[in-house]
C-alpha cells in the first residue's frame, strides 16, 4: 500500500465509524484527519472501538491491520477488538 492509498484510507475512517465511537472520540478523529495525524487516528480510532467494545467486522479489523502495518505501528491493539463472528 503506497503512501496515497494509506492517507485515502485513514481518511475515510471517521465517517466509516462514526456510528460506533463516542462524540467526543469522533471530534477527535476528524479532527486529526483535518491535521493529518494518520497514526495518532487509527491508534484513537483502535482503542475508541476497544474501549466501547463496538462490533467491527473482519474484514474492517483486517483493513486496520493494513494501515497499521503499512505505518510501522503496531498490530497487538487490534486483539482487544470485539470482532463479528
Amino acid at each position: 500500500m503506497n503512501e496515497p492509498d494509506v492517507i485515502a484510507r485513514t481518511q475515510a475512517l471517521p465517517e466509516h465509524y462514526a456510528d460506533r465511537v463516542p462524540p467526543v472520540d469522533l471530534d477527535g478523529l476528524r479532527s486529526m484527519a483535518s491535521a493529518g495525524e494518520w497514526q495518532e487516528l487509527v491508534d484513537l480510532l483502535v482503542a475508541s472501538l476497544s474501549s466501547s467494545r463496538a462490533r467491527v467486522t473482519a474484514g474492517e479489523r483486517n483493513e486496520l491491520r493494513s494501515l497499521l502495518e503499512a505505518m510501522d505501528m503496531p498490530t497487538s491493539p487490534l486483539s482487544t477488538l470485539n470482532v463479528e463472528g
